[in-house]
């Protein structure tokens, strides 16, 4: 299965593949012997934009980034199965699988949501680092329709196949990147649109969206007592920064950090930054 991963991807000596429920998940685990850290990307992402992160913390602790049901090299599951629920219910499985019992998880965007729910399932201690958190619902019209658009989308048999296409077009995926806040390299850039070209990580993508609702979640998350910490880049131009301050004022066990001059993707620009705020307490 390693030989559809190309050979400049980060980290590839240490993908894995073990089969999770009814999808092939791929995964990354590097170290042993440490605490172990879990990374869990964002809609659109897979593990290597955790990289520079990786860099950083592969001396310190052992690290395990996954990539989410679609994304990445995990297998596309059967529609109406990426939702916060059954996702979290794969990772953990994940674990179970590997017996690792993480002492830290980091989740970015959507990805928050499942690092949190995989918290106060595996400890209530089990601190969580939610960078830019998407912890909240599309408002008003764009609520209602913007999923019911990812759900046509997410069935139509020519729509990931047409965005891949699109996505040949590589200064169309520089725009959208650019459109998150951040400045990624070329390096990085490079890992977006591989990803963008194949017909099943773009699907992957458009199932998460369609199944996603975060409704039942939000209702409970100011009952959470795992310690959060809520940190944001002030120019995220994805998620108001705002977003993540409001939550860590409603959560008791909640702290909130933020960082000038950075975007959506903060831990792909400045990993040193996150470094300090992952390890404490390992």
């Amino acid at each position: 299965m390693n030989d559809r991963i190309p050979n400049w991807w980060p980290n590839k000596s240490a993908s894995r593949f073990l089969t999770v429920r009814e999808y092939k998940s791929h995964f990354q685990l590097i170290g042993a012997g440490k605490p172990c850290v879990v990374f869990i990307h964002g809609t659109g992402a897979s593990t290597h934009s955790w990289a520079p992160l990786i860099h950083e913390l592969s001396e310190l602790c052992q690290i395990l980034a996954i990539d989410l049901p679609g994304h990445g090299f995990s297998s596309v599951p059967r529609f109406g199965r990426s939702t916060l629920e059954a996702i979290t219910d794969g990772v953990s499985h994940l674990l179970n699988q590997l017996d690792i019992v993480p002492k830290h998880i980091v989740g970015h965007s959507a990805g928050a949501a499942i690092a949190v729910q995989l918290g106060a399932r595996t400890h209530v201690k089990t601190p969580v680092t939610c960078i830019n958190a998407a912890f909240g619902n599309f408002s008003g019209m764009a609520g209602i329709m913007f999923p019911y658009i990812a759900k046509l989308a997410a069935i139509a048999p020519f729509s990931s196949s047409f965005i891949a296409q699109m996505a040949q077009d590589t200064t169309r995926v520089g725009k959208l990147m650019d459109g998150t806040g951040s400045k990624l390299s070329n390096d990085q850039l490079r890992g977006y649109q591989f990803l963008f070209q194949r017909k099943q990580h773009v699907q992957g993508t458009l199932q998460l969206m369609a199944d996603w609702n975060l409704d039942n979640f939000l209702s409970k998350l100011t009952l959470v007592q795992n310690p959060i910490q809520f940190v944001t880049g002030a120019s995220d131009k994805t998620v108001p920064p705002t977003v993540s301050q409001e939550w860590a004022k409603r959560i008791a066990s909640a702290e909130f950090a933020e960082f000038e001059g950075y975007g959506h993707l903060i831990h792909e620009e400045a990993p040193e930054i996150l470094t300090p705020l992952i390890t404490r307490g390992l």
